[in-house]
């Protein structure tokens, strides 16, 4: 067969073009760090990593869940740490107004600061956490407590009522809890339920010490009566930061498996998709090499005048 100058550069410059495609490959990949700029370059490979990189995002959204789960409960914790504080305190004075030597405007001093500490407890019940009430179930778009509501209750006030401290929907019953999924298909709840906390017990019983503490006529056996109540208030209070408290160390356990199951699911889209950078630099030399020698071959191969056939 007759091989001519012309076929000699057609399969040189088809080569070449070859080796620069090849070239421009192991370039991009050194560039972008990827084994792979197209799906169809190795699909089997695009479609793992599609895969990979949607656990990577659930993982990320479950840790975003996690962390907004975490401040709401730390909030909850903090308010009911001040509400037990308050508590606290109001026994304190009640027991020391049930001394008989008290007189009457004694005693209304102690009230004065009573009625204080239970508006604070009022206000309490409308933590927010972020824009959102902690403390009023699904609601949590709407305060729990009428601050101006429990200041009238508190003075006896005309058409002044327990109901009407907590709004028009009036002492809350079985409110609707909020639950956040911390992974897949599990679910923690996030908020108290406020008539476990902040309930008619609460404010009723607050509010009978207040009254006795008015009354001239009240003596310390009246006062020293409602200990238990404040004792019953506060070990529900207890209770309820227990169970929180207990919800609280779960979540962190979910958020240390989801640090792991992060890296590990990291790990494997990395070693999917990215480049091992030493071995395609190794490559990519290399296919200069040969790019290099075959430019040089077809320099001698192919003459480019008329003049070199006659040496």
């Amino acid at each position: 067969m007759r091989v001519t100058q012309t076929m000699l550069t057609q399969t040189n410059l088809k080569h070449l073009s070859s080796s620069y495609n090849t070239l421009a490959r192991v370039q991009e990949q050194l560039i972008s760090g990827k084994r792979i700029q197209k799906a169809s370059e190795d699909p089997v490979v695009a479609m793992q990593g599609i895969r990979y990189r949607t656990e990577v995002r659930e993982v990320d959204q479950f840790r975003r869940n996690v962390s907004e789960a975490t401040s709401w409960m730390d909030m909850t914790d903090s308010t009911l740490n001040e509400v037990t504080e308050a508590v606290k305190r109001i026994r304190e004075l009640t027991t020391q107004a049930a001394n008989d030597t008290y007189e009457s405007s004694q005693r209304a001093i102690i009230k004065s600061e009573v009625d204080q500490l239970i508006e604070h407890i009022g206000s309490l019940a409308n933590s927010k956490a972020g824009e959102k009430y902690i403390y009023n179930g699904t609601k949590t778009d709407q305060p729990l407590i009428d601050m101006q509501a429990l200041k009238d209750y508190l003075n006896e006030a005309p058409g002044a009522t327990l109901e009407s401290i907590y709004g028009t929907d009036g002492p809350p019953t079985a409110s609707g809890k909020i639950e956040f999924e911390v992974s897949k298909g599990i679910t923690m709840q996030v908020n108290m339920q406020p008539e476990t906390v902040f309930g008619r017990e609460l404010f009723e019983g607050l509010k009978q010490l207040s009254g006795l503490l008015a009354d001239e006529n009240t003596g310390g056996a009246d006062l020293s009566a409602q200990l238990e109540t404040l004792d019953t208030i506060g070990q529900n209070l207890i209770t309820e930061r227990s169970e929180l408290g207990a919800r609280a160390n779960r979540l962190e356990l979910v958020d240390n498996r989801l640090q792991d199951h992060e890296i590990i699911a990291k790990t494997i889209m990395s070693d999917n998709e990215d480049i091992d950078v030493e071995k395609v630099i190794m490559e990519l030399k290399s296919h200069e090499t040969v790019h290099r020698a075959a430019l040089s071959a077809g320099a001698r191969i192919i003459q480019p005048t008329l003049l070199d056939f006659l040496r």
